[in-house]
């Protein structure tokens, strides 16, 4: 059986396989290689994935949710017609689906993928993301870095058998940075920083914002279909401005409304967002000890870094232009599918290596002489250690005749225990000496897997003990993850047939919400026709009306962008 490489992303997800010396881009039921991570709940219970629960967050905002992979790893649960996700569940039914898209195209089962992530993704992050796969049928036994699969895509593309390069990956909600060497089939992960809550998904509430203003509206006292209808138009201008200079948009929100934004005005719209990039961009070089002239070229990743105004900043902070290996929508899901064909150990690739790095720096608490309340961080492992990677640390205990010593690890920069993030704790019987006399050895490895053995050793007494940490704080239980693969599989996914009607539907049910007026008519007059030759089940008169239909939404919403 194949395993496939999956991009797993915030605003669409792709799947990738190596055939043959080449990487293939796997087709959804709409032929597109883009599938938006977005899920709804119909009316009978089925799940729609993809196009069809895209168009329905307009007209079903209660049982729609898109962007969810912001809180992979936390404990947000998103209520969907009355039943509760998690966001991992959510995203499980992105992988089924993609899942199944690869079935139908493979002519095969599909059990395994490697999915990518971003670099900057916690512990628990991770975790999630497997857990995803495994609720979705899928072992999953690799995750890569997102900017790590670029690279692998960027290296085999390049044309070139050396050199340095910055991996800039602007995704729909996070942002990585990589510094990357490659020689003699070797890919090598200098350094990675990133923010995981900017993204294009921030633009298009910038974007939104402005709307309100210049219409003289309030964006946060808008009603939730009038938000996701506003979010949708803002969207559809960033696109826009990919190609144009200037927009000038017309919807329908408490009567017509006509906006023009161009490329300067986004730029000044998003100059939070920037310094925030500018801000990961010069943390990765420092990590790395390089300087931006250091590096032969950047290299765009993400269907964000498509926007004119990101080539802009990149040129006008750092004096550099961007280059693109492939496209940047692709590019992260051809690396995870390279990578799956590195773990099938395929032949064409069995010289090619890549080493990662440590994404955030692993350490325990020790006493604060100020607070004793409040323990600082000692770090054992820093952040972008090559992996795998052992290290270790000394300690001692802090008063006289300690009976024990409780190591709790963590992951994260803060100065202070309570900023970072605790993976687990180690509790152990030290031998009874005077303040400063024992001598405790703390040990972390840390594999490519993100599995991190720590082990706590009393050196006079010789004894050990140890934990394996390969999860967050929200892990399922072996038990539970169990119970909830099997309660997902009552929530059957939209099958595949028909669905080109059901997403004509559903956009004319968007359409007719987000329109008035002689718009709105058409749409009226479009959906009925539609309904009408459903009910005669003539595969022609419906394929003949549904032509009709596409044809007639896709001249109204080019006319309202045009007018």
């Amino acid at each position: 059986m194949a395993i496939i490489g999956i991009d797993l992303g915030t605003t669409n997800s792709l799947a990738c396989v190596f055939q043959d010396g080449y990487t293939v881009l796997i087709p959804n039921s709409f032929g597109k290689m883009l599938t938006p991570s977005v899920v709804s709940v119909a009316e009978d219970g089925s799940i729609y994935v993809g196009a069809v629960a895209k168009e329905r967050m307009v007209t079903h905002p209660g049982a729609t949710a898109a962007s969810f992979k912001r809180y992979m790893g936390t404990n947000r649960i998103f209520e969907l017609s009355g039943r509760r996700f998690t966001p991992q569940e959510l995203s499980s039914f992105v992988l089924r689906q993609l899942r199944e898209d690869a079935e139908r195209f493979l002519g095969e089962e599909v059990r395994e993928a490697v999915i990518s992530v971003p670099a900057y993704f916690n512990n628990n992050q991770r975790y999630a993301t497997k857990e995803a796969g495994e609720l979705a049928g899928l072992k999953v036994e690799r995750l890569i870095n997102e900017p790590s699969a670029a690279a692998l895509t960027a290296s085999r593309l390049g044309g070139k058998e050396e050199g340095s390069f910055l991996v800039f990956d602007f995704g729909g909600g996070t942002l990585d940075v990589s510094v990357v060497d490659y020689f003699d089939n070797v890919i090598e992960i200098i350094a990675v920083s990133g923010d995981n809550h900017l993204g294009g998904d921030d633009f298009d509430e910038k974007i939104a914002r402005y709307f309100c203003e210049q219409c003289r509206m309030s964006y946060s006292d808008l009603a939730l279909e009038e938000k996701a209808s506003l979010l949708q138009h803002a969207e559809k201008c960033k696109r826009e401005l990919s190609s144009l200079k200037e927009v000038t948009y017309t919807f329908e929100l408490h009567g017509e409304r006509k906006v023009t934004v161009d490329n300067a005005r986004l730029a000044r719209l998003g100059q939070d967002l920037f310094d925030r990039a500018a801000q990961v961009i010069t943390g990765a070089l420092s990590d790395s000890g390089r300087r931006m002239e250091d590096v032969d070229e950047i290299i765009l990743v993400g269907g964000s870094s498509k926007m004119p105004v990101v080539g802009f900043f990149l040129l006008t902070a750092f004096g550099r232009e961007a280059h693109t290996a492939a496209s940047p929508d692709e590019i992260v899901a051809m690396g995870a599918g390279i990578y799956a064909g590195i773990k099938e150990r395929k032949e064409e690739l069995r010289d090619l290596v890549l080493t990662d790095t440590c994404p955030f720096t692993l350490g325990i608490n020790v006493v604060n002489p100020a607070d004793h309340q409040n323990p600082i961080m000692s770090p054992i492992i820093e952040r972008n250690s090559i992996l795998p990677s052992s290290k270790k640390g000394y300690y001692t205990n802090i008063r006289d005749y300690q009976e024990e010593m409780e190591i709790k690890i963590y992951q994260g920069e803060g100065y202070y225990c309570r900023e970072n993030i605790c993976l687990g704790e180690i509790r152990l019987d030290i031998a009874k000496k005077k303040k400063g006399e024992n001598r405790i050895e703390v040990c972390f490895t840390y594999d490519i897997n993100g599995i991190l053995l720590a082990e706590v050793s009393d050196l006079d007494r010789k004894i050990r003990k140890q934990a394996v940490l390969s999860s967050g704080q929200f892990r399922l239980s072996e038990e539970e993850l169990k119970r909830r693969v099997e309660e997902l599989k009552d929530f059957k996914l939209a099958p595949p047939g028909g669905i080109r009607t059901k997403l004509a539907l559903a956009r004319g049910e968007r359409l007719f919400v987000q329109m008035t007026g002689e718009r709105r008519r058409a749409v009226e007059m479009v959906m009925g026709n539609l309904h009408a030759a459903m009910g005669t089940q003539n595969d022609q008169t419906i394929a003949n009306c549904l032509k009709e239909a596409e044809a007639v939404f896709d001249f109204l919403e080019g006319k309202e962008r045009r007018e």
